[in-house]
């Protein structure tokens, strides 16, 4: 076909434009310009050369780069750390999930009790904002989050295995980052492209905690005929493990589909699907008292008469994940993408009324009758709790134009996102088949039984300025427009008929430049508007009350340097938030509303350094100032982070062909109170650190087949502090807490066949 002048086709430009306005959306289309910074969410290519790496479109020259845990890059508009797809695969145990990675980032923290990646996130933030506070996406699509308050389950979607690189963007980007929480900036995974050899990667890790995993991967290569350079991978995997604390266990399956069609010379073809199944028996953190009486690595029992049964706390996660993208460049710097996906996750299970044992089980009295399916039934040390059901949809499309022009580069598109979730959750008599139970024949089993519906569209459009061939200065305004409805016989305990929706609309106006120095030198600043969504919970309060958004302004600037040795950047950064969302207990009725603000402020570096012979150091830091107006901190907001270590990389040690990867560092994570309610901080969590080392050898067999051992060893020195606050007990309030897991050593081995 002809190809097409983007700058001088106004009328083809104005028509896409027309497109970009229907109910459609994005998230990246790789840019053209390898200078001007990007957001693309589109898959890397495999694992570059040492001396070149390449993360999620950002490019990393120099073997220190290649080296680094995490660094930033040249290019970047905003404070990155970009994790190649070698580090993820040699450096941490293969059970991890991405909030298990990025922890290692610059003001990253993450709590995982049970072992990594061996049960749901537990808490994560970056610079004191919370992991509802951010997006995550995979290959450029958002992942799910819960509809209540947009929290995504890392462990029920994907698996370490098929990840090519993770980019930490710590602020909102540019207008072309779509996302229901752009508060806090944005975590973007990256899959696997199939390989273009025919191959297969059988795979296993075995360790503590009675961790076992096992996985085949296998690559079609170029398929030939008609379909010509199509290609497939497909990676299944099965792992289990009993995990870090008493009485709790992870069972999870993963299946990972992608395939890759060139159509022609301009056009890619490429769909994915990812079904994922988890069973676990969870913890609920544990009371101090209980740490005290039976060991810090106490959570769950094995007394089916008592609510810290582990079976009796079961969830049940089943997700599917799939979409489909065509990207086609009509020539002359037009290229457009689409990107169709769907998205779900079923959550049952069960779950005790109190775990920390505070709650005396059921008995009937004089004074007290049960009625189990409205019959009365005598109960004698039964135990209560509750099942519930979550199942949720989404369907949504991202549409993306860029358009090359003498001045820049033009980019605009949208992402339009409906999601429908159904969420009940009944009283239960445990020991008793899981029977609905009431306190009076008339009683509602039912804790709350709703259906709700989010729906999210975002039409944005920027440019990127380039007066000199050093500078690139992009302006950029994004729309959100976001509804939430809801609709219900029960909400919560309020037992009223729910019928409420609200739509809220917000304009999110970005400026950003990069001003590239030197070859090796780049000074980068950002203003942006950042928005999130009201919770769910607004909605099945007591008093219905007009809520609003919650909104950061975000000031950022930073420097980036890159050079065969060494690898450094460093930021200052200001957040203001507004409109904090809190509740407020009247009498009997819960009210939420916006109160005050909150101002983040930091500074963070991170450097690696070749010493030569394959070390090097690395080291990254952040202080972190989260208060709000009052002097109150927030919560979960580490005084600052920090990591350091050695690492060692070498080619040719004893045999021609060979590799060993060496790594040992050490993670700090800064002191922090465990809650803020009504602007007052309790339950301070002191400072503690984390020691991990990690060996991996590379063997060469015939013919450029490779087998690779690997060893990691996470918590060397067995450190046990606690590293978080989980909730207050169901029966007295009393805190509960989460405590770092022991040590963890896990083996590992691979092959190319």
């Amino acid at each position: 076909m002809p190809k097409l002048n983007c700058s001088t086709s106004i009328k083809t430009t104005a028509l896409a434009f027309v497109a970009l306005l229907l109910p459609t959306s994005s998230r990246s289309l790789a840019q053209s310009d390898p200078g001007q910074p990007t957001t693309d969410g589109a898959s890397s290519p495999p694992a570059a050369p040492v001396e070149h790496l390449q993360v999620n479109g950002h490019s990393f020259p120099g073997a220190a780069s290649a080296q680094a845990p995490s660094q930033g890059s040249l290019t970047q508009i905003q404070p990155t750390a970009a994790i190649g797809q070698r580090y993820i695969q040699e450096n941490v145990p293969a059970t991890s999930n991405y909030d298990d990675i990025i922890r290692l980032t610059p003001s990253a923290m993450d709590i995982d009790p049970n072992g990594p990646g061996l049960q749901q996130d537990f808490g994560q933030s970056i610079r004191g904002l919370q992991y509802t506070q951010f997006s995550v996406l995979f290959d450029g699509v958002q992942l799910p989050g819960s509809p209540s308050n947009l929290s995504p389950q890392p462990a029920a979607y994907f698996v370490a295995h098929d990840l090519s690189g993770i980019v930490v963007n710590r602020g909102p980007g540019p207008a072309s980052t779509v996302g229901s929480a752009t508060f806090g900036g944005d975590v973007e995974l990256t899959s696997r492209d199939p390989s273009t050899s025919m191959r297969f990667n059988p795979y296993a890790t075995f360790g503590s905690f009675g961790t076992k995993l096992y996985g085949l991967q296998a690559d079609t290569g170029r398929l030939g005929g008609v379909l010509g350079d199509g290609r497939l991978l497909v990676d299944i995997q099965r792992n289990e493990s009993r995990g870090a604390s008493t009485g709790t266990s992870d069972e999870r399956r993963n299946l990972f589909i992608k395939y890759v069609q060139p159509i022609g010379a301009d056009t890619i073809l490429t769909a994915a699907v990812n079904l994922d199944n988890a069973v676990t028996d969870t913890p609920y953190g544990t009371p101090l008292g209980l740490i005290e009486d039976y060991g810090r690595n106490f959570s769950l029992n094995d007394d089916p008469r008592s609510q810290a049964y582990g079976p009796y706390n079961r969830d049940n996660y089943t997700t599917d994940f799939e979409y489909i993208k065509l990207d086609h460049d009509f020539g002359s710097g037009l290229k457009i993408s689409d990107q169709a996906y769907t998205t779900a996750f079923y959550h049952r299970g069960t779950q005790t009324s109190d775990t920390s044992l505070t709650t005396p089980n059921l008995t009937t009295t004089a004074k007290q009758t049960y009625y189990l399916n409205g019959a009365p039934t005598v109960l004698d040390n039964d135990v209560p709790g509750a099942a519930y059901q979550n199942d949720y949809r989404a369907w949504g499309d991202i549409l993306r134009l860029t358009c090359d022009t003498s001045f820049g580069q033009l980019r605009t598109g949208a992402w339009f996102e409906s999601e429908d979730n159904t969420l009940y959750k009944t009283n239960v008599v445990l020991t008793r088949n899981d029977l609905p139970y009431t306190t009076s024949r008339t009683g509602s089993p039912y804790q709350y039984h709703y259906f709700d519906r989010l729906t999210t569209a975002q039409p944005y459009i920027e440019f990127a300025w380039k007066p000199t061939p050093r500078l690139t200065v992009t302006l950029g305004m994004k729309y959100s427009s976001v509804t939430r409805a809801l609709d219900g016989p029960l909400v919560r305990t309020v037992k009223r008929s729910a019928d409420d929706h609200a739509t809220y609309n917000k304009a999110l106006p970005s400026i950003d430049l990069n001003y590239r120095v030197a070859t090796g030198l780049s000074v980068y600043a950002q203003a942006a508007k950042g928005f999130l969504t009201p919770p769910l919970n607004v909605f099945y309060a007591s008093i219905v009350n007009s809520v609003q958004p919650s909104t950061t302004d975000n000031y950022q600037v930073g420097t980036v340097y890159q050079h065969r040795w060494l690898s450094a950047d460093a930021d200052l950064y200001y957040i203001r938030y507004q409109n904090y969302i809190a509740a407020t207990t009247l009498g009997t009725n819960t009210l939420y509303t916006n109160q005050g603000s909150a101002h983040f402020k930091g500074v963070e570096v991170e450097a690696t350094a070749q010493l030569g012979y394959g070390f090097a150091l690395y080291a990254n830091g952040s202080l972190n100032d989260a208060n709000y107006l009052n002097g109150a901190s927030v919560a979960q907001a580490p005084r600052r982070t920090g990591v350091a270590g050695l690492l060692f990389d070498r080619a040719n040690v004893a045999l021609d062909g060979d590799r060993v990867d060496f790594s040992l560092l050490d993670k700090d994570v800064g002191p922090q109170w465990g809650v803020d309610t009504g602007f007052k901080n309790k339950y301070p969590i002191k400072s503690y650190d984390t020691l991990d080392l990690s060996v991996h050898y590379v063997l060469p067999v015939l013919h450029g087949r490779d087998v690779e051992l690997g060893m990691q060893v996470t918590n060397l020195l067995n450190n046990l502090s606690l590293i978080g606050y989980a909730a207050a007990a169901a029966g007295n309030g009393e805190p509960l807490y989460w405590v770092n897991p022991g040590r963890g050593l896990f083996f590992n081995i691979a092959a190319v066949i």
